[in-house]
């Protein structure tokens, strides 16, 4: 059973799927912006217009991964969900250490054990709801920093794992420009993690395609999960990144790899100056080139599907 803010789905009542995707997102603070206010309406009107997208092609799950502080909003979640029919999973848990960013978690630390603080807030998200909203969480979310862990986002992740040592929930991590996942995968090894429960994200991002390997061989699975990205310095294009997957798939690890592409339906109270991207470049492009390449399809809904499924098992 996996829980969405609509309450718990069976697996066989899931179609298509999309891992990582943003509805809403937005830096602690956002909400009190004037000249560059956040407007639900218009977040209702791009989320209408993207769910229509992905609708398309049968996507009936959408992992959305926003933490606690950047614009996690489960009641505007629940409201897309009831009033476009659509499943989505909330996440509990914190974003990366960079530009004191989690001021909060370090101001409580001085006279808390923030490890079990935290621990204690993702379990009774994930059990009992978050805040008076009655909305559960469904997934645990981490992240470190661009090539550093730092010693705060240690104890995020072993409060992470120990969420879901105690709820049997799944974890995804962001790793900023696809660096840093080998030492996640060590982390969570240390505190008794399986990997079959961790998705280590953003390795589409990741130049070191032995690092990848190396993530793939301790058994976790990987987010192949920002297709269409092409702002964030110093990673693959897109046609590099497809390449990289097909060498992935090539070599055997079809079981392991999750496709998305890490897209923001609204960015809360900000016009992002890039191109606009969309949640359905996996299927529209993606999916058939590799049906081009000669990939079966009993391989493909592996990556589009059947592998985010099999971490709630």
């Amino acid at each position: 059973m996996i829980q969405t803010v609509r309450g718990k789905i069976k697996e066989e009542d899931i179609r298509n799927v999309l891992p990582h995707e943003h509805l809403v997102f937005g830096w602690p603070g956002i909400k009190g912006e004037k000249d560059n206010a956040y407007d639900e309406t218009t977040a209702y009107e791009n989320c209408k217009m993207r769910i229509a997208m992905v609708k398309e092609h049968d996507v009936s799950l959408i992992i959305d991964p926003t933490p606690i502080h950047c614009g996690r909003d489960p009641l505007f979640m629940k409201k897309i969900a009831e009033d476009f029919d659509i499943d989505i999973v909330c996440a509990t848990g914190f974003f990366k250490d960079e530009d004191n960013v989690l001021s909060i978690l370090k101001a409580l630390s001085y006279t808390n054990d923030l490890e079990a603080v935290l621990c204690d807030l993702y379990v009774r998200e994930l059990t009992q709801g978050i805040g008076d909203t009655g909305i559960k969480a469904g997934i645990i979310k981490t992240a470190s920093s661009y090539q550093k862990i730092t010693a705060l986002e240690e104890v995020l992740f072993k409060s992470a794992a120990r969420a879901s040592l105690k709820t049997g929930v799944p974890i995804y991590t962001h790793c900023e420009r696809g660096t840093m996942g080998l030492k996640q995968c060590e982390l969570f090894l240390s505190y008794g993690i399986e990997p079959k429960k961790v998705v280590i994200g953003h390795q589409t991002s990741n130049l070191d395609l032995d690092e990848v390997r190396e993530i793939l061989k301790l058994g976790f699975l990987i987010g192949f999960d920002q297709f269409s990205i092409l702002s964030i310095p110093d990673i693959p294009n897109d046609e590099e990144k497809f390449e990289n997957l097909i060498r992935l798939l090539d070599e055997g690890y079809e079981d392991q790899i999750l496709l998305s592409q890490d897209t923001i339906f609204d960015r809360m109270g900000y016009v992002s100056k890039s191109k606009p991207r969309y949640p359905d470049q996996i299927y529209k492009q993606v999916l058939p080139a590799l049906k081009e390449r000669g990939f079966e399809e009993e391989t493909l809904k592996k990556i589009y599907r059947n592998n985010l499924l099999k971490l709630f098992k």
